[in-house]
């Protein structure tokens, strides 16, 4: 009786990511990251899951951004993705690989965006609302250029924005 109600409590844990060390993480991994960034220092790895990455749940990257998450989004029974904290020309940074090594995105925190991505959103709908200091660029495979997302609030509602590197609004998450 004891087993499955350990099994029960094991399925409701929220497992987003899990440190790993660094010989833990495959070799084809490790290289896939030097390629890609050989000037950088890596923080730490993480086995991960991207489901979370494309759903923008990753709370201890933004904070306050989101509320606590109560599924289980992986169990990590078998590592397929992996992800890594690192820093570049200043910048924090975070990406994701497959186990080939195959990268799928990096998001990078901003102190500011480009001029003409803040003209967009100034001429927007949210250009009175309150910004956010936490914004990011999100480079990612199949994508043309960045995209910069950032939180806006009036007081009332709240929204993850998403623009392009012309300041067009390409999503609207609402929070």
């Amino acid at each position: 009786m004891f087993i499955p109600f350990f099994g029960l409590l094991a399925q409701q844990a929220v497992s987003y990511r899990i440190v790993l060390d660094d010989q833990q993480v495959p070799k084809e991994v490790r290289t896939g990251f030097k390629s890609k960034y050989p000037q950088t220092f890596m923080s730490i790895w993480y086995t991960s899951h991207i489901t979370y990455w494309y759903e923008d749940y990753a709370q201890s990257w933004y904070g306050s951004w989101y509320p606590v998450r109560k599924t289980v989004v992986h169990k990590f029974e078998k590592p397929s993705y992996y992800e890594v904290d690192f820093q570049q020309d200043n910048e924090s940074s975070r990406a994701i690989f497959n186990r080939f090594g195959q990268w799928f995105e990096t998001r990078t925190k901003i102190k500011s965006m480009p001029e003409e991505v803040t003209l967009g959103l100034k001429h927007s709908e949210f250009g009175d609302w309150i910004w956010s200091d936490h914004k990011e660029r999100i480079e990612a495979i199949g994508q043309n250029g960045y995209i910069y997302r950032l939180q806006v609030s009036n007081g009332k509602n709240t929204y993850i924005l998403r623009l392009d590197e012309s300041g067009e609004i390409v999503q609207v998450k609402y929070e």
